[in-house]
């Protein structure tokens, strides 16, 4: 069962052939990405969205970034 959070979070991302997040913090506490499992894009009004699956061993998080915006948002958990 996934749990919406949408919150604004912290997140250290890699450019390597592309971007990808390493870790997150979110409630003071910080996630280290262990794989991004899936990503993908969307539309938000005239900015792509770039949306990441990603776990880190034990829980699976949805991370997106506004590249208009520069702002990173943690969408939910499951």
């Amino acid at each position: 069962m996934t749990i919406d959070i949408k919150e604004i979070v912290t997140v250290v991302a890699v450019f390597d052939k592309g971007m990808r997040p390493a870790k997150f913090k979110w409630n003071g506490r910080v996630y280290s990405v262990k794989e991004v499992t899936y990503e993908w894009k969307s539309m938000q009004g005239s900015a792509q969205v770039h949306h990441f699956s990603v776990t880190d061993g034990a829980s699976l998080y949805e991370l997106s970034y506004n590249p208009s915006t520069f702002v990173w948002i943690l969408e939910g958990v499951e």
